[in-house]
């Protein structure tokens, strides 16, 4: 049996302000569907995180919404999708039972006694167990427990009560929404708790043939039958060294075969450094120049609206820092940090205001015009 396993997809998310939508549906449209078609898997896993918050935009709720049709309805394709801790439990579940006939497989509540989707191949049985995310809580009142303390408590309840119910000599696969220790994290995601209180121990996974992760972001491995399918965009500038992809899982009679399938984004995100002229002379053959950047400036002096000046030619610019400002008091605010910053770099007001003059005015700063504002300077500041 193969299975298509994906993860995270946070349709709605915004990064410094910008909607992600038009590369969440560029992926869907153009390279997850097509995936779909080329690969023919038995079933498509999606590990949770569906939406990037509870409440989700309408636009991503439109776009999951057409996305489904054209995996059940058109291809006839077999889903299952476990929802996220980003996700909204009671909205993503809908008319899940219903769905069901149509090979829609949806759970976002735990149960006492869990049942599983059962699935059958030319090796014979196999059982799907779909854990959405949980937190104690929640596993306390399910088994009215009030001893179950921390997420690996909680993990070995119910995990315990899905082993008490598998059949003997099926192939088990599990789908969960957890952080497995040991695991690589990023900027992006939601912690699940205070500390380490939030990690479970790969090891709890001892028995299934694979498990499907949800919610850390990198492609990576949990164990020796675990991975993390990853998100399939960037979400944060700390995800830039990410190579992005779709995980393939093909189960044999007695082999679990794991492979991926690079994405490539509309837009990358990536981190470039320099100064503004040399930034501004790399977008003129820079390929890639509509990806997402963050931009670190080399400029040892003061430089006017840097971006806006960088969005010229690199117009998906989302962030910058001038490594000049850096040094400044984290106690300090506005105009009082901004000028205990220039001092630190020994940048004083008449250096600011030359440059101001050299960058906005397009002259050479005059001995009178320099002495008039260090008198204006030196009486706003004694103010």
């Amino acid at each position: 049996m193969k299975l298509l396993h994906t993860a995270d997809w946070h349709l709605g998310k915004v990064i410094f302000s910008r909607s992600l939508l038009e590369e969440q549906e560029q992926f869907l449209y153009e390279t997850f569907l097509p995936a779909v078609d080329r690969e023919d898997p038995d079933l498509i896993l999606i590990s949770g995180d569906v939406f990037d918050r509870p409440i989700a935009p309408v636009e991503a709720i439109r776009l999951f919404d057409d996305l489904l049709y054209a995996l059940c309805a058109e291809r006839r394709r077999k889903v299952a999708i476990i929802s996220g801790n980003h996700d909204s439990a009671d909205r993503l579940t809908v008319g899940a039972e219903i769905l069901k006939k149509q090979g829609l497989y949806i759970a976002s509540r735990i149960k006492a006694e869990p049942e599983p989707v059962r699935l059958c191949d030319e090796f014979g049985p196999i059982e799907l167990w779909m854990l959405p995310y949980f937190d104690p809580a929640q596993v306390r009142e399910v088994y009215k427990d009030e001893t179950i303390r921390g997420f690996q408590e909680a993990y070995e309840r119910v995990l315990a009560a899905v082993r008490e119910r598998q059949t003997p000599g099926a192939r088990q696969v599990l789908m969960a929404h957890c952080f497995v220790t040991g695991s690589k994290k990023s900027e992006s995601e939601s912690p699940l708790s205070i500390g380490g209180s939030g990690e479970v121990d790969g090891a709890l996974f001892s028995g299934f043939d694979y498990v499907a992760l949800g919610h850390l972001h990198g492609p990576q491995p949990a164990g020796k039958n675990a991975r993390y399918a990853g998100s399939p965009l960037k979400y944060s500038f700390d995800e830039a060294h990410h190579k992005k992809s779709l995980t393939v899982v093909e189960l044999g009679e007695k082999t679990v075969a794991v492979r991926q399938l690079p994405i490539t984004p509309k837009r990358d995100m990536r981190m470039v450094e320099g100064t503004l002229e040399e930034l501004l002379r790399a977008a003129k053959t820079d390929e890639r120049r509509e990806d997402f950047l963050y931009a670190t400036l080399l400029d040892e002096a003061p430089v006017f609206e840097p971006m806006a000046r960088l969005r010229e030619g690199y117009p998906n610019l989302l962030g910058l820092e001038c490594v000049w400002l850096r040094g400044g008091s984290d106690q300090s605010s506005g105009r009082d940090a901004l000028r205990k910053s220039l001092r630190a770099k020994r940048v004083d007001d008449r250096a600011v205001f030359e440059a101001f003059l050299r960058q906005v005015c397009d002259r050479e700063p005059d001995e009178e015009l320099t002495r008039l504002f260090c008198e204006l300077a030196g009486e706003e500041e004694r103010l």
